[in-house]
């Protein structure tokens, strides 16, 4: 019988009968594992706490045939004042269905395990940091870090430093353009005849300067920069509008997010 102890995070819970659960673990070392919990959702059992929702253990698994049971969990944190806000609730929610988008199993990802951990803890403590501006970080951050990183050095057709002046980010090619150039691509006739999908969004400078922080910055750093109101809407809108258009579809969680912030 195989035995693995790993800290895991539960990103996904699914009721099996009455008192039994399928719980989804983010781990560092080995991506997604996908675990059958025993009696998990009853108040008597001792791993109650480690396998409900944002639950953070160090746990025993042993596998049995292809699934993974609970042999014992020691209980880290649940990030606990997620659940006194119906909003932060929410965001988590999302951010949990997004890492398991990429998440795979058997595979290693330390960073997108990392990642996850600091948003909720964020979301969960940082009463200083507006939960949209936490959103856009983890959306940016979370696609280029998972293999979707834009080219934001300067502009793509000429080579010019944008850092001072209004840019475009190209969304579905990952770049940034000039004015020039945005304009002299607009006007190209094979770009216009060209049928596949076309996503320009303005970028201001202290937009562009957050996002190539969000870039390299460390991990437990990723949340140290700041905007004004209008800049995060339109650092917002970047963010979402990137990682959605490059996995091709949407969360029906972020979508109850957006409903639960009106």
């Amino acid at each position: 019988m195989e035995e693995l102890e790993i800290d895991g995070l539960v990103v996904r819970e699914t009721a099996a009968g009455e008192a039994d659960k399928i719980i989804t673990l983010l781990t560092a070392e080995r991506g997604r594992i996908t675990v059958s919990g025993k009696g998990v959702s009853s108040l008597r059992s001792k791993y109650a706490a480690s396998a409900q929702m944002f639950a953070y253990s160090t746990f025993l698994l042993r596998r049995r045939s292809k699934y993974w049971y609970i042999a014992d969990a020691f209980f880290i944190d649940n990030f606990m004042e997620l659940r006194y806000d119906v909003e932060k609730l929410a965001l988590a929610n999302y951010v949990c269905d997004a890492a398991c988008e990429f998440a795979q199993e058997e595979i290693e990802n330390a960073e997108l395990m990392s990642l996850t951990l600091n948003t909720l803890w964020a979301i969960a403590n940082k009463k200083d940091i507006p939960l949209e501006r936490i959103r856009g970080a983890f959306e940016f951050r979370l696609a280029a870090q998972e293999g979707f990183m834009p080219d934001l050095s300067g502009c793509a057709v000429c080579g010019r430093d944008v850092s001072g002046e209004d840019s475009t980010l190209d969304v579905m090619n990952g770049r940034l353009l000039c004015k020039k150039c945005r304009t002299l691509l607009e006007n190209d006739p094979e770009y216009l005849a060209d049928e596949t999908a076309k996503i320009l969004i303005r970028v201001s400078p202290p937009v562009l300067a957050a996002l190539r922080f969000l870039e390299d910055a460390p991990q437990k750093r990723f949340l140290s920069f700041s905007l004004d109101k209008p800049e995060q809407s339109l650092f917002g809108v970047i963010a979402e509008r990137y990682l959605l258009n490059h996995i091709e579809h949407g969360f029906t969680s972020l979508e109850y997010y957006k409903k639960v912030r009106t």
